[in-house]
């Protein structure tokens, strides 16, 4: 038996397989990250949390987005093309082509059970180093956990049940009933 190794896979070749694959896939910096359709539960959940995001930030500079948009995290020696489930950008956003290439100041993932250490470890490191303000993860099952970047590392997380009122980090009035996010 041949021994496992790790295939490096260009952004060039990512696009090509991304294109192909029906699912979500990922890119961190030469390695694939695949998952499958959301459920719906999921869908709900992402559904009303953008709904919140939507009506606090309209007129404003700022605009919420969903997965459906590629976020690309890139510096000298890195590239990550990841897919937040929501995120928040302001005007001066960078843009390339459909994607964008700043760090949104606000993400919310949507846990999957069988996917969960992608958002809990893999995610919110990437997150971090590229200096997203406030990162959320979200339990379909009723609760948030927030992390908030101070000093350039994400401390203690604050943790939200369906019970409370979420409080952004970022837009200190930016709050949402969980009761009505998590019903």
């Amino acid at each position: 038996m041949e021994p496992f190794r790790n295939v490096f896979i260009t952004p060039k070749q990512f696009e090509e397989i991304q294109s192909k694959y029906d699912g979500v896939c990922e890119y961190l910096n030469g390695e694939i990250l695949f998952s499958s359709r959301t459920s719906q539960r999921h869908n709900r959940v992402v559904r009303r949390i953008l709904s919140k995001l939507d009506e606090y930030f309209d007129g404003s500079k700022c605009e919420p987005f969903s997965e459906q948009i590629e976020v690309i995290f890139k510096n000298e020696n890195e590239q990550y093309n990841l897919l937040p489930d929501i995120f928040v950008m302001c005007e001066d956003a960078k843009t390339l082509g459909e994607s964008f290439i700043s760090s949104p100041e606000i993400i919310f993932e949507v846990v999957s059970e069988k996917y969960s250490d992608n958002d809990y470890f893999i995610k919110a490191r990437i997150y971090q180093k590229f200096s997203v303000l406030e990162y959320n993860i979200v339990e379909p099952s009723g609760s948030i956990t927030q992390y908030k970047l101070v000093n350039g590392s994400y401390g203690t997380p604050t943790v939200f049940s369906s019970k409370d009122i979420y409080v952004s980090t970022v837009y200190e009035d930016l709050r949402i009933e969980l009761e009505k996010i998590f019903r």
